[in-house]
């Protein structure tokens, strides 16, 4: 059945295709978008789920990445899925008032790859590349081969974009075609869109969301329990505090 013609168009480009990718060398960069990114870009007050403020000069820097046409691949989750089912007419009303394209790429592949456990692929594609994950601290042990480590704040990381972006260059100075693996809340969005243009062709920029967190023992998301086993090598789960 197509899609309605006011609906997002859902590409749904496979975990495989993506390593395949990367083995040939096709550099890609891709952000997701979903509710805290939405919600932000409509200026809602507040906070997303991680406890990261919605900023006015972030809001308005979402929106320009939104309308910027770079080439880098935009994701996000079809109008059915809860994450936009209750925006789905802002949503739809905001693209349509910007004239903004609706042929988006699917961000569910991260998560559906790590619950059936095919995200070992990806993995695989990873551990052979010079991959930089750009995250918190407490993913500083995660097992999964790396060649660099750029530390963000748990918080409000937006706030320390510059830095952060900073440390990107000098990342591309010193690593050949470098892999960063973000998972930095909605600044992954503003920095892959402020950094595109400068380094999108020497790297590969990736927004991974939260996927992560069970591989180092932490639950942040409901869908988190529901990895197999196999792929939490820390065994035991502990529920990041809500305080």
């Amino acid at each position: 059945m197509k899609n309605k013609p006011n609906e997002i168009q859902i590409n749904s480009t496979t975990l495989q295709e993506y390593a395949d990718m990367m083995e040939k060398g096709e550099k890609f960069s891709y952000t997701r978008w979903g509710d805290g990114e939405w919600g932000c870009v409509f200026g809602a007050d507040g906070q997303n789920v991680d406890k990261h403020k919605y900023f006015p000069e972030m809001a308005t820097s979402l929106r320009a990445a939104l309308k910027n046409d770079k080439g880098y691949r935009k994701a996000t989750w079809p109008y059915t899925a809860p994450m936009l089912n209750n925006i789905k007419p802002q949503v739809e009303g905001y693209l349509d008032e910007h004239k903004l394209s609706k042929d988006w790429y699917d961000a569910r592949v991260w998560e559906d790859s790590c619950l059936d456990n095919t995200i070992e692929i990806f993995i695989r594609q990873l551990e052979k590349m010079n991959t930089v994950f750009i995250t918190g601290e407490n993913k500083k042990n995660i097992p999964i081969r790396h060649v660099g480590f750029i530390t963000i704040p748990s918080v409000d990381c937006f706030l320390a974009k510059e830095d952060i972006k900073n440390a990107m260059r000098q990342a591309v100075e010193k690593i050949d075609n470098p892999v960063f693996a973000f998972s930095a809340s909605m600044a992954t969005n503003v920095i892959v869109d402020e950094m595109y243009d400068e380094i999108g062709d020497k790297c590969w920029m990736i927004d991974f969301g939260s996927i992560w967190e069970p591989f180092v023992g932490n639950v942040t998301r409901s869908y988190h329990t529901l990895y197999p086993q196999v792929i939490m090598p820390r065994g035991t789960l502990k529920k990041i505090s809500d305080d």
